[in-house]
């Protein structure tokens, strides 16, 4: 092999891991990105659940109170229980329980996750 040979070869080698060094930097920015976007998706479903709690408590509380007459009691309790609602949600999305069926199915199934095995069920290869 020729000194020139080695030198292209050594010229591709750069070339190479330039590339590499290209593609790696684009997948960490685009990393980068889907994590923002994900808190900026985020940050708009917080907002978005607190204020549907807000706004169906007061048209329920609303509705009950043009029905009996009785103005702003109803409406002003369920503001309230519309609000300690989106707060709970909220305290859900921000913990990631959420993605299952309830809170306490999410809690016993993370705490599950992290208990050791009982004793006596281990796996016996006789």
């Amino acid at each position: 092999m020729t000194d020139q040979d080695k030198a292209k070869l050594e010229d591709v080698g750069a070339r190479l891991k330039a590339m590499q060094d290209a593609v790696a930097e684009k997948k960490e920015t685009e990393r980068n990105v889907e994590e923002s976007a994900q808190g900026v998706g985020v940050g708009f479903r917080i907002g978005i659940e607190l204020v549907a709690g807000v706004l169906v408590g007061a048209g329920l509380g609303w509705f009950i109170d043009s029905k009996l007459n009785t103005k702003p009691i109803f409406m002003l309790a369920f503001i309230a229980l519309g609000f300690a609602a989106s707060v709970l949600s909220v305290i859900r999305i921000l913990k990631n329980l959420d993605q299952a069926v309830g809170l306490g199915r999410a809690i016993r199934e993370k705490d599950a996750k992290n208990a050791p095995p009982p004793k006596g069920w281990e796996d016996e290869d006789d």
